[in-house]
């Protein structure tokens, strides 16, 4: 099954551009990359010529001026343009080991929607984390032992949920949909209506996409246990974790249902401001 992979993009090219080196050496590589840009400062076209220099894989450019913090509207943005069965959502400050791709093609099956977790780098760790380092697949000399058990006990934690929401119809939706480490099929995506662009300001989007995908009937599913991806250290986006979203995300989380599972405005909203490079 063909793979798109969407990249929301907000500055930080310095961290875009470890992510863009660890895709370029997947083992499975993805049919086309999307970068869907929240109007980013930074010179985000110079750096996307650039890139494309570096892979034969197709890449997209999307542009949306920046009101606020639009993630959901962004993410939309790359699945109206995409043409992959399978949605690869991975966010600008993660690199990914080699045979990422490979372990979400083995793993996405019917009925599921796929999520990670990542190790969080420190700053001192980020800095050690060299385009050598990800070339050769090896950063076992960065990571402690501490972080590496924090893996291990989120992926037993998160299979005992899949489990019993799956087969004993326990819970909420087994893994809980982390977006920027996710994968789920399009088709799922275009039966929900995306995401709800009503998110405007960080946090609550993926709780609520989580929701309605489990109220389609798709339960989620840690496939990170050995191909851990790693999280870049950069200041937050956010205020000390304030989630603007939180009353509204309350109110949608008790109209959703089996007969209501999609969003007002989704993917079905208007998008001719975008602007789109290829």
């Amino acid at each position: 099954m063909s793979i798109s992979l969407i990249i929301p993009v907000y500055n930080y090219l310095d961290l875009l551009e470890k992510c863009l080196f660890s895709v370029y050496r997947q083992s499975v590589l993805p049919d086309e990359i999307i970068l869907t840009d929240d109007g980013s400062d930074d010179d985000i076209i110079c750096f996307f010529n650039s890139q494309k220099l570096k892979t034969d894989i197709p890449i997209i450019l999307i542009r949306q001026e920046h009101q606020n913090f639009r993630l959901a509207r962004a993410r939309n943005n790359g699945i109206y343009v995409s043409k992959g069965e399978i949605l690869v959502f991975l966010d600008q400050d993660i690199v990914i080991p080699k045979d990422y791709l490979k372990s979400i093609k083995a793993n996405l099956t019917k009925g599921k929607f796929l999520s990670g977790y990542p190790i969080r780098l420190n700053k001192e760790q980020t800095e050690k984390l060299t385009f050598g380092l990800i070339e050769k697949n090896d950063w076992s000399t960065i990571l402690t032992k501490e972080q590496r058990e924090k893996i291990e006990k989120q992926y037993r934690k998160d299979y005992l949920s899949y489990m019993a929401f799956r087969y004993l119809h326990i819970g909420q939706h087994g893994a809980k949909l982390r977006g920027g480490i996710s994968a789920i099929f399009k088709s799922d995506l275009e039966l929900i209506n995306g995401y709800d662009e009503n998110y405007i300001g960080w946090g609550n989007e993926d709780d609520d996409l989580g929701r309605r995908l489990q109220a389609l009937g798709r339960s989620g599913y840690n496939f990170v246990r050995s191909q851990i991806p790693l999280h870049l250290y950069h200041t937050h986006y956010h205020n000390q974790g304030e989630r603007k979203n939180a009353n509204y995300s309350e109110r949608c989380k008790k109209k959703i249902s089996h007969r209501n599972y999609k969003c007002q405005k989704g993917l079905n909203s208007g998008r001719n401001d975008l602007e789109i490079l290829v």
